[in-house]
């Protein structure tokens, strides 16, 4: 894998035609609640009642649309998404401020200040919450059109494992240098501080694939699309390709997930193999991606390592030759000059508190399966959302199999991690 990059950094900009949609619907809405207020002071109880009526139902309409077609909503859940934190009025002062932005420096005028213009706001943000995942219930028939689905699941792909190895907590780690010294190579470009990872606000760290599987809810994908094993051929099926295929199929077929692969070649250019433009490719179509599916809440970029000629990272899990594999994280930090503002990553707690988690229960489960995490100075798109990995899947010394066999107990760790409990 290469470990240096250039990025391309460019801010998304929601087009003017969404805005101009939104305010179109905010405004007709406004008209209808002036309206009904007009008609509250000179007309009777039941006109009133009519008007209030019929000015919910069209703000109800004009909402879904705008909440079913624009662009904008599925930036402004994306967002939430990755800050789950939010309190319900901090979201709707956020959404309130994506119309509110547009209208200052529009051609319309309105009072913002108007007791409507919150209501509607309200109305657009109720009629998202309606939008969410269905209940358990009304998933019922989804699951039984999928009965084939389910039954793979009972067949169960992998062995579940037994807790073989050590079970580790924030007491029994032996703190923060000893961590280092034990489970990390940091290397010499870059430098991580107890700070970065405090190690039982780590532990504790909540962690989960969110939603119902009738929608994508994982992503995988490959900066570099041509890493290739020792004995692959011109099947991509037989390089890290290959990895994703099987990996998307455990996590499918045994644990229920729904899965996007995305088999995408960011490292070709002109019909060839070149990795300096590959970050900056595969940014744009992670991001393309999910601003389509906003309910994916976990981002996988799967690698292959380069090593020594003489270095097999090779271990055996359920009676197979499986390749061990390394979680990657980037400090976007030089350890001389410190942090790299123009690789600014606001999730990078969450990335080593995730990668730690992951590290952790292989440990216990299965031992030996991964090596020391490896952080490096730069960034490596792991900005992208609040659960993003780089996973390295043995080497160019590891036959395909071995690396394709890594899929099956790497699966068995996410769910572990970050699976309903």
């Amino acid at each position: 894998m290469q470990r240096e990059i250039r990025l391309n950094i460019q801010k998304s900009r929601i087009s003017e035609s969404v805005l101009r949609k939104l305010l179109g619907s905010v405004i007709i809405v406004l008209c209808i609640y002036v309206g009904a207020r007009s008609i509250n002071i000179l007309s009777a109880g039941k006109a009133k009642e009519a008007v209030k009526t019929s000015g919910a139902y069209v703000g109800n309409v004009l909402a879904r649309e705008l909440i079913d077609n624009s662009d904008i909503m599925d930036q402004y859940l994306f967002y939430l998404e990755n800050n789950r934190n939010l309190t319900d009025m901090a979201k709707v002062e956020l959404l309130k401020a994506v119309v509110t932005d547009y209208m200052k420096s529009s051609e319309y005028t309105y009072d913002t200040t108007d007791p409507g213009y919150n209501q509607i706001i309200h109305l657009i943000y109720e009629n998202m919450n309606a939008s969410a995942p269905v209940t358990e219930q009304q998933t019922q028939p989804v699951k039984q059109d999928n009965a084939d689905k389910n039954e793979k699941k009972q067949k169960n792909i992998v062995p579940m494992p037994k807790s073989v190895g050590k079970k580790y907590t924030a007491k029994n780690i032996g703190g923060f240098k000893k961590l280092l010294q034990k489970f990390y190579v940091v290397t010499s470009a870059t430098a991580l501080y107890e700070s970065d990872l405090p190690i039982e606000k780590a532990f504790n760290e909540k962690f989960e694939i969110t939603g119902k599987n009738t929608k994508p809810q994982i992503l995988i994908y490959h900066t570099h699309s041509q890493e290739e094993f020792k004995n692959s051929t011109s099947d991509p099926d037989t390089t890290i390709i290959g990895v994703g295929n099987h990996l998307k199929e455990v996590l499918e077929n045994q644990f229920g997930y729904q899965v996007i692969h995305d088999t995408s070649t960011y490292d070709i250019v002109d019909g060839k193999l070149d990795r300096n433009e590959a970050y900056d490719q595969s940014r744009a179509g992670v991001k393309k991606i999910l601003k389509k599916y906003p309910s994916i809440s976990l981002v996988l970029d799967i690698h292959r390592d380069g090593v020594g000629e003489g270095t097999r990272l090779v271990t055996e899990i359920n009676g197979k030759k499986t390749a061990q594999i390394m979680l990657f994280n980037g400090m976007s930090r030089f350890k001389l000059t410190g942090d790299i503002d123009y690789l600014y990553n606001p999730f990078r707690y969450e990335n080593l508190a995730l990668t730690l988690q992951m590290k952790l229960k292989a440990e216990e489960f299965y031992p030996g399966f991964t090596r020391r995490n490896y952080v490096n100075a730069y960034q490596y798109n792991l900005d992208i959302c609040r659960q993003c990995m780089l996973i390295e899947v043995g080497a160019q010394t590891n036959t395909y199999e071995e690396a394709i066999n890594a899929a099956e107990p790497m699966a068995v760790l996410i769910d572990k991690v970050l699976g309903k409990k």
